[in-house]
């Protein structure tokens, strides 16, 4: 699907939290197997952060706006290799977006990103081997689509960077909650996708000219 920016009038908007379906996964541990300076002992697993039931991390976006609020001029992000680990843990960005692969420890790194999740096609891989380096890649995120992180050195790493055509789209804070603005009126699909879900959310979403829309979203975990 096309998306087309569009001269807007009237607009809505989308709120909403997404929680746990159930019970949370019982906590885990991350232990390093090397590199024992940056990379540190033990440490609680960031695959799932709830506040109660509320869940950080969830990618919400509209599956089908074709048309509305004008792409962001500047594309730009960035995933940093930091303590063993990459963040942020889970982004969204439009296509067509640079992304800054960071070094920031003392050894080297090869960040592999592959698409469609962990165990996907890989699409580069970046090494990088000072701290403070810095390599962008404008291909990375030239296509909408999910695409894993990892480093190869450090398996136990995860990032997630989620591309879009429209700008239509939020990720979960650590309250659950999630705000997208500038929708032109009309009925949408909204879907919520977490790395360790059963399977992506959908629901129906009505927005009308200047209101407000309330979606809430209970989602199961693997």
């Amino acid at each position: 699907m096309t998306y087309r920016p569009v001269a807007l009038g009237s607009v809505g908007t989308i709120t909403g939290t997404v929680e746990i379906d159930g019970s949370a996964p019982a906590d885990s541990t991350v232990t390093p197997t090397r590199d024992g300076e940056p990379c540190g002992a033990a440490y609680p697993d960031s695959s799932v952060i709830v506040r109660g039931n509320a869940l950080a991390n969830v990618v919400v976006w509209l599956s089908d706006v074709k048309e509305g609020k004008t792409l962001p001029i500047e594309r730009r992000t960035e995933i940093v290799n930091e303590d063993c680990r990459l963040t942020p843990r889970v982004q969204a960005v439009v296509a067509g977006t640079t992304v800054n692969v960071r070094n920031e420890d003392r050894l080297a790194h090869t960040t592999r990103f592959m698409r469609g999740g962990v165990g996907g096609d890989t699409i580069a891989s970046v090494p990088l081997t000072d701290d403070g380096q810095v390599v962008p890649n404008e291909h990375l995120a030239a296509k909408a689509g999910m695409i894993a992180a990892a480093c190869v050195q450090h398996p136990w790493t995860r990032g997630y960077i989620a591309v879009f055509e429209s700008p239509y789209f939020a990720v979960t804070d650590e309250s659950g909650a999630f705000h997208i603005d500038s929708v032109p009126p009309g009925k949408y699909h909204l879907l919520a996708w977490h790395e360790r879900g059963e399977a992506q959310v959908e629901r129906d979403v009505e927005v009308s000219a200047t209101g407000t829309s309330r979606v809430d979203i209970k989602l199961r975990l693997k």
